[in-house]
């Protein structure tokens, strides 16, 4: 079965797991189909040029419906297949596409404002009211069609580090999605004054311990190298406390740097931009060696990647003198260092590009002053030391310890 050619279109297909297909076609997002009963929902919808886009419907259905087999839980977010850059970041196609089941579908119209809906990204809208904790969606993947039906093995426990200041709200709701995956060991490191009914919600963690850094803020750097020396699994990831990881980010990337014996691994992303309101596909290169012998790129995303813990030591951990930017400075420090870094060619993490992060505060941006004089430093040592004008050891590039006292208590 094939849809009309016009992509452009919004696109809603509503299935029953006996095959029963019925499709709307709209210029303009409405939601006549609610009363109706279906199992599941697809809603597509492409801009040009990836509008001209006909996938085969009995393949993608197929696909989808095995998913929610196995969890009716999971939201899937939906964007086309494309080759990944070669040698630095690219911002890539805005997604609208997406299915779930069709009752949860229903419950969380019936939260929304449906007259205000239909003037804005319906799927940014979705994908903040599940972010926050508000559904019974607690799995959220990407797929880039076509896809098969696939099932990835889990491969032993891995050590997930969190580091959080701000807004507790984005820790709390990233446990709820954290608590739901098996063979992690949970490691948040609280960078802020610790108010004790804000950190409530820790008991609910088995998987998960929680620690109180003071005074603060001494920096998300200082908070990771720290809880990675905690934990023990041989795998340790990233995460930052206001993103979201989807669902199968740990066991695909566990699985994807075992096969390939690769020590350091990250993957694309899917940028959920709080300014614009928008949600986009940003790609990143495979090859993160030759993308940076190339020249100093933006070749992966620091809390979206896995390393393997001997790695991590022999790379001499992340600097802790600033509390922004040096995970670019680790990267490079690495590029010297390790003879495979890869990002894999699949969605694995959610970003929250928001008011008031570090990557979007005045001071503190890409772009600003302080930013760009650290990047300019970074790239010249970079850049001589693969000259072979100066020893990595000589270089800014090396590791920088933090020079202030700090005491750590377990909550």
């Amino acid at each position: 079965m094939r849809l009309i050619d016009d992509y452009s279109h919004y696109h809603f297909i509503l299935w029953k797991k006996d095959g029963m297909i019925t499709r709307y076609d709209m210029m303009f997002l409405s939601f006549e189909f609610l009363e109706q009963d279906f199992d599941y929902i697809l809603c597509l919808k492409f801009d040009p040029p990836l509008d001209i886009f006909k996938p085969d419907m009995n393949e993608l259905t197929k696909s989808l419906e095995a998913i929610f087999h196995n969890d009716q839980n999971t939201f899937i977010v939906l964007t086309q297949r494309k080759e990944a850059p070669l040698y630095q970041v690219r911002n890539d196609e805005y997604i609208y596409s997406f299915s779930c089941n069709f009752h949860h579908f229903k419950k969380m119209m019936k939260m929304q404002n449906q007259i205000e809906l239909l003037s804005k990204n319906l799927l940014f809208e979705l994908l903040n009211y599940i972010g926050n904790g508000n559904s019974c969606l607690n799995r959220i993947i990407v797929r880039q069609i076509p896809f098969g039906i696939e099932e990835v093995a889990s491969i032993g426990c891995c050590d997930v580090i969190i580091p959080h200041r701000g807004n507790i709200a984005y820790l709390r709701n990233l446990m709820l999605f954290l608590n739901k995956l098996k063979n992690i060991n949970v490691f948040v490191g609280i960078d802020q004054p610790a108010i004790g009914q804000n950190f409530g919600f820790k008991h609910s963690y088995s998987n998960a311990s929680f620690y109180f850094f003071q005074p603060n803020p001494i920096g998300p750097y200082v908070i990771r190298n720290w809880l990675v020396n905690e934990g023990k699994s041989n795998l340790v990831f990233f995460q930052d406390s206001d993103d979201i990881p989807c669902a199968d980010r740990f066991d695909r990337l566990s699985a994807f740097m075992t096969k390939n014996s690769i020590p350091l691994c990250g993957s694309h992303e899917i940028k959920m931009d709080y300014f614009t309101k928008t949600v986009q596909a940003i790609r990143y290169p495979k090859n993160v060696i030759t993308a940076l012998k190339n020249g100093p790129a933006h070749a992966l995303l620091h809390p979206s990647s896995a390393i393997e813990r001997s790695a991590f030591y022999y790379c001499n951990r992340l600097s802790e003198d600033r509390i922004f930017a040096n995970d670019t400075k680790f990267l490079y420090y690495c590029y010297f260092k390790l003879s495979k870094i890869e990002n894999i060619d699949e969605f694995l993490y959610i970003r929250r590009s928001h008011p008031d992060s570090l990557t979007t505060s005045p001071l503190t941006c890409v772009g600003s002053p302080v930013r760009t004089y650290l990047i300019n430093r970074w790239v010249v040592d970079f850049t001589l030391v693969k000259l072979g004008l100066l020893k990595l050891e000589h270089s800014c590039l090396n590791y920088n310890g933090s020079k202030r006292k700090f005491e750590v208590k377990k909550l």
